[in-house]
C-alpha cells in the first residue's frame, strides 16, 4: 500500500513506540489519527511536534480497553478524514509482578489494555475496511509471547504480559486467514527491548542488555521502520516479525 495520503490510526501514539510509529507514519505522508488516554502533557508535545512538522493530524483522548471509547475513537477518525487504511494497535502496559504477588485487579487491568485493546479498537474499525475493500492492521506484541519465549522469559514477573501478548499472537493469525479474501491484511510486530519509558520496569535491565547481539536497546523509531516496511509489501499478511537485534 502506498502510505501518501492514507489515514492511519496508531492507538496509544503519544510516547515511546506508538510515538515512534506515528512519526514514521507521518514521514511517509499518513494523515495521522493519534490516541492517548490519561498524560495530556504527552499530548499537547506530541501536538506541537507533529504540528511542527506539518502533518496532518488530529489527537483523541480515548481508552480502547473499553469498547465504547474505542468506538468513539474509530467514529472521530471517520469523521475527520473519511476513512481508516492503517490501524496499528500498539497501546499496551508492561509490569513484572511475580505471579504469587499478581493481584486480580492487576492481571485484569494488562489483559483489558495489551489483548482486550486490540479487539475493540480492530472490531469497530473492520467492517469500514470490509466495506472499502482494503486496509492494513498490525498489532503491536512482543518477543515476551510465544514468539521465542524461551529466551525472553528467564525472569520472573511476565505471566500476565506474556498471556496477553500471546493472545495478540493468536488474534493476528486467525483474523489474517479471516480478512484475506478482502484484501485486508493483518501482522504483528513482536519487539524486544525498546528505549521508552517503560523500559524502568523491566528486572535484569543490565543482564538483558547483555542477551541482546547486536548490543543493545532498541528505538522506536525502529518499530515505526518496521510498521513502514509491513504497511507498503502488499503480499504479507499472517506474519509475526520479531524486531529484537537478534535476541
Amino acid at each position: 500500500m502506498d502510505i501518501e495520503g492514507k489515514v492511519a490510526l496508531i492507538t496509544g501514539s503519544t510516547r515511546g513506540i506508538g510515538r515512534g510509529i506515528a512519526l514514521r507514519l507521518g514521514e511517509s505522508g499518513a494523515k495521522l489519527v493519534i490516541n492517548y488516554r490519561s498524560n495530556e502533557a504527552a499530548a499537547r508535545e506530541m501536538a506541537e511536534l507533529l504540528s511542527d512538522r506539518g502533518y496532518e493530524y488530529i489527537i483523541v483522548r480515548a481508552d480502547v480497553s473499553k469498547y465504547d471509547e474505542a468506538g468513539r475513537l474509530v467514529n472521530k477518525a471517520l469523521e475527520e478524514f473519511g476513512s481508516i487504511d492503517i490501524l496499528v494497535n500498539n497501546a499496551g502496559i508492561f509490569r513484572a509482578t511475580p505471579f504469587h504477588e499478581l493481584s486480580w485487579s492487576e492481571w485484569d487491568e494488562i489483559i483489558k489494555v495489551n489483548l482486550y485493546g486490540v479487539f475493540n479498537v480492530t472490531r469497530q474499525v473492520v467492517p469500514h475496511m470490509i466495506k472499502q475493500r482494503r486496509g492494513v492492521i498490525i498489532n503491536i506484541s512482543s518477543i515476551t509471547s510465544s514468539i521465542r519465549s524461551s529466551k525472553a522469559l528467564p525472569y520472573p514477573g511476565r505471566v500476565a504480559y506474556a498471556s496477553a501478548k500471546s493472545g495478540v499472537n493468536g488474534f493476528t493469525l486467525s483474523l489474517a486467514r479471516e480478512l484475506a479474501k478482502y484484501n485486508i491484511r493483518v501482522n504483528a510486530i513482536a519487539p524486544g527491548l525498546i528505549h521508552t519509558e517503560l523500559i524502568g520496569n523491566v528486572p535484569n535491565l543490565d543482564d538483558r542488555i547483555r542477551e541482546v547481539p547486536l548490543g543493545r536497546i532498541g528505538k522506536p523509531e525502529e518499530i515505526g521502520d518496521a510498521v513502514v516496511f509491513i504497511v507498503r509489501n502488499d503480499y504479507i499478511t499472517g506474519e509475526i516479525l520479531v524486531v529484537s537485534g537478534g535476541e
